[in-house]
């Protein structure tokens, strides 16, 4: 019996091949380090690359970085403005995200890194101790587009322990973005998490669909924009909105329904909403506008009677930088609805097309809806 048991072990270790071999794997890279002065380091690990440089929204342009005799390439920046930023490497003219980083920024395309600058006094998007909501996964079915789609919802604080119904913001991300980026990169939920406990923000729901109707990416000036922005409306109304209201404790009617966008969800918001007067009360634009060929094509009553629009909109709220590539754009469009009577709250601030603004308006709308 000892030996058949013997026979079986010698066996059994020579089906299972020979033992694998030790690997000298290099030390984990800490990258990126924020230091106390808002100085930040960061590190990549590539022996092989020629040329590596740092790209970011903290800098003017890519800087070089310095290679150690491991291989690891790092620079030291700053000190940098409080903000949450992304940035990349360039690795022999490649984009490469970090890779000791799993913070990045949800995107269609290149996804990346992201690092955040806390100041003094904590920024309103930082995780404060504060109750916090929760944010739920979730998919409906498409009649417009026939497929499931993704959509990202959050409740507020106790939304789960109650039974109390709550007003909804539906919360649009521009062109290549995801359902993810105004979580992920926008912070929506800590910053309405922070002004929630603030007692500045009502309470709510806040819907992040995926905006992209699978059309391309028409520029806003097109008349394919204002096509895909129709497909988007249709959406929202056949697909989104029952979605939310059958299995989410929401108030149904315009009265307790927001409809905001950054970029070319803010085109889709405007429209949507322009087109829709029985449904939104509350209406932002973050860095976005529409032509006037497509206001008066597609709603004449609107501009016909500013009155009626004016009583139907508790708020028009349009925001956009000044160093933003559809600023002139946008401040045209604010013009054309002020030279028609219809009445708006407008919000012109430093900086270009970020997420640092999307992020500032964000919040500056959120106090404002639902009051």
């Amino acid at each position: 019996m000892k030996r058949r048991l013997l026979i079986l072990g010698i066996l059994a270790l020579s089906l299972a091949g020979p033992a694998p071999a030790q690997t000298n794997r290099p030390a984990p890279i800490d990258s990126p380090v924020v230091h106390q002065d808002r100085t930040v380091t960061f590190r990549v690990r590539a022996p092989l690359a020629r040329k590596v440089e740092l790209n970011g929204q903290f800098l003017k342009g890519n800087q070089a970085m310095l290679r150690d005799e491991s291989g690891v390439w790092a620079l030291t920046i700053g000190p940098v403005e409080p903000n949450l930023y992304p940035y990349h490497f360039v690795v022999d003219g490649t984009a490469v995200a970090d890779p000791s980083n799993p913070d990045q920024f949800p995107n269609e395309r290149f996804k990346s890194s992201l690092v955040d600058i806390p100041g003094t006094v904590p920024s309103l998007h930082a995780n404060q101790s504060v109750p916090h909501g929760e944010l739920v996964y979730g998919y409906y079915e498409s009649t417009t587009l026939r497929r499931t789609r993704p959509l990202v919802v959050y409740t507020p604080p106790g939304y789960r322990s109650g039974d109390r119904k709550y007003p909804v913001l539906y919360l649009v991300s521009g062109t290549t973005d995801t359902e993810e980026t105004w979580f992920r990169a926008g912070r929506a939920n800590f910053i309405l998490d922070n002004l929630i406990a603030q007692s500045k923000a009502v309470p709510m729901l806040v819907v992040m669909p995926y905006g992209n109707m699978m059309m391309g990416t028409p520029m806003p000036s097109s008349p394919q924009a204002a096509e895909m922005y129709q497909v988007f409306s249709d959406e929202l109304l056949t697909g989104i909105i029952p979605h939310v209201e059958a299995n989410y404790r929401v108030l149904a009617d315009r009265e307790h329904r927001a409809l905001a966008g950054f970029s070319r969800g803010g085109g889709q918001s405007l429209f949507t909403a322009f087109k829709n007067p029985g449904l939104f009360a509350w209406v932002a634009s973050y860095a976005a506008y529409l032509t006037p060929e497509v206001c008066e094509q597609r709603f004449p009553e609107m501009l016909a009677k500013p009155d009626d629009t004016n009583a139907r909109l508790r708020l028009l709220w349009l925001g956009v930088g000044r160093e933003d590539f559809l600023y002139p754009q946008a401040r045209d469009f604010n013009r054309y609805l002020r030279d028609r009577k219809i009445r708006y709250t407008e919000l012109i601030t430093d900086g270009g097309h970020t997420w640092m603004n999307a992020r500032h308006y964000l919040a500056e709308t959120l106090v404002l809806f639902f009051r």
